[in-house]
């Protein structure tokens, strides 16, 4: 059993996302970051969805890892905001019934990429192409 069914499959996934940017949009340290963007929970879904083992539709209508850091240069996202955004993304896991053996995994990974999309973030213009390129 890969981690996108233990997750409960898109529907499962779409679910916990959509609680999340719900929580975001109302955080005072994140509403700035995710004011807006009502369907961020989709690309954000669909990203957990092809990296835990489902359908792959995000990498062919949106790309890579490479893509979505792109997308992250210049935001300039502190710790205080990653470490928010970790705990409102475990808390909707928790919320919408995921089972913890999948959240002890989801938190692991979120702490990986969330320390990367952090360092990206902070990146000039420059560095960011010499890194992730074009």
């Amino acid at each position: 059993m890969n981690l996108y069914q233990l997750a409960g499959g898109s529907v499962a996934l779409r679910r916990m996302t959509e609680t999340f940017l719900a929580k975001a949009q109302a955080d005072p340290l994140l509403s700035e970051m995710f004011g807006g963007k009502d369907d961020h929970a989709e690309h954000i879904a669909g990203y957990f969805i092809m990296n835990f083992g489902g359908p792959d539709d995000y990498l062919r209508e949106r790309g890579d890892l490479r893509f979505l850091l792109r997308r992250h240069v210049g935001l300039h996202i502190t710790e205080g905001q990653r470490a928010r955004w970790l705990e409102l993304m475990t808390e909707s896991a928790r919320e919408t019934g995921m089972p913890e053996a999948f959240i002890a995994v989801f938190v692991q990974y979120l702490q990986g990429t969330s320390h990367t999309t952090v360092q990206v973030s902070n990146l000039s213009p420059d560095q960011a192409r010499t890194m992730l390129g074009a």
